[in-house]
């Protein structure tokens, strides 16, 4: 019997984690976006001279990827910022998509034009993610501070639609655009697209835009959002029969591409996800760390060469301790703590984050959570 894509996709991802092959990539090829979201981790102004000026080359992402793939990299994702606003973008992407990679692009749809749409028709990704932030000009004004972005990212997920490109939707919910949830979803189930939210907002990478404790959910907002999100997606399933796959409430920090069911006894330092094991980020200006949320440890590859960076990676993160306290509560099975969200949280790798943790105990000590 024959195995699915996602059934494959487990058997490499769990492979690779335990022989330590640097399956998945992600390259963060701008960290300058062309909207102002009050909630993102790392979106510089779009003419950032300092940024533009330390942006890696487009040879130097295209010799990296070529090192990344002999050293056994499949899954690569293209993210920023919003990576159209590179003028190389395309010249990046036709040259990465020749040597085979399984590529998504992340991108908030607003900069694509007639001629983009019809130049990733002609070598399409096997995804693109879109981030949609409302459901109205008023709510993208409130979040993204252009309220014509609404209008700019519809017009471009048409595009891409019109040339047979696989999308998938997925919206970053906060306190300013919760309520616009049921119409999100409505609007990408007209279309079939393939539909996600991502509900926990962390705090800020880098130094840009609006503290996001002041928007992000409470933990008990949060629980009850997740609530919510659940029951409208079974409620729709029946009335409409939507497949559930179609909405999915996406927990984690959106750099995955494959979901792989991996046993945690595999592992054997704090982290229990793929980060230094098979999986790694680049940043914007070169440096590769575990996952999107960490800007260190942080090796170069650029500099020392795409294997030398990738041990040191792990060896960093072997280094990473245990939060004991984590280790020890009550809900840590239910919690898994990761270390990222705790350093970025709190500053400590061993250091509970009492958002974090209020947001499990919210969750398994509420006996109502029903908006």
């Amino acid at each position: 019997m024959g195995l699915t894509w996602g059934q494959l996709g487990n058997k490499l991802y769990k492979s690779a984690k335990l022989n330590r092959v640097p399956i998945s990539g992600q390259f963060e090829l701008t960290a300058r976006c062309n909207l102002k979201c009050k909630m993102c981790y790392v979106c510089k102004s779009s003419n950032d001279k300092e940024a533009i000026q330390r942006e890696r080359t487009a040879a130097e992402w295209i010799s990296l990827a070529k090192e990344a793939r002999d050293a056994g990299m499949l899954y690569l994702l293209l993210t920023g910022g919003e990576v159209f606003l590179r003028k190389d973008f395309m010249d990046i992407y036709s040259e990465l998509a020749r040597m085979g990679f399984h590529i998504e692009i992340y991108t908030n749809a607003t900069m694509i034009t007639p001629d983009i749409a019809k130049a990733l028709g002609r070598i399409p990704p096997s995804k693109i993610g879109i981030t949609i932030y409302g459901a109205t000009p008023e709510t993208y004004e409130k979040v993204c501070g252009n309220a014509n972005g609404y209008n700019m990212a519809m017009r471009g997920i048409d595009l891409l639609l019109s040339e047979g490109i696989t999308l998938w939707l997925k919206t970053t919910v906060i306190k300013d655009n919760v309520d616009d949830f049921d119409k999100i979803v409505e609007y990408a189930n007209k279309r079939g697209i393939e539909f996600g939210t991502v509900s926990y907002i962390s705090p800020r990478r880098e130094g840009c835009g609006t503290c996001p404790e002041d928007e992000r959910l409470s933990p008990s907002e949060l629980i009850k959002f997740r609530v919510y999100a659940d029951n409208y997606r079974s409620k729709k399933s029946v009335q409409d029969s939507i497949p559930k796959s179609d909405i999915c409430t996406l927990e984690d920090e959106p750099a995955k591409i494959v979901t792989a069911d991996i046993s945690l006894s595999e592992t054997t330092d704090a982290f229990d996800c793929t980060a230094g094991k098979c999986s790694f980020w680049i940043t914007w200006d070169g440096r590769m760390t575990p996952c999107a949320l960490m800007d260190e440890p942080y090796t170069l590859p650029l500099k020392y060469g795409f294997i030398n960076a990738w041990n040191g990676i792990q060896k960093h993160c072997f280094l990473i301790p245990v939060c004991t306290e984590c280790q020890e509560c009550s809900y840590k099975e239910e919690c898994m703590p990761c270390p990222a969200r705790l350093k970025i949280e709190t500053g400590f790798y061993n250091k509970s984050a009492p958002y974090l943790c209020e947001m499990i105990k919210v969750k398994y000590t509420e006996k109502e959570v029903i908006i």
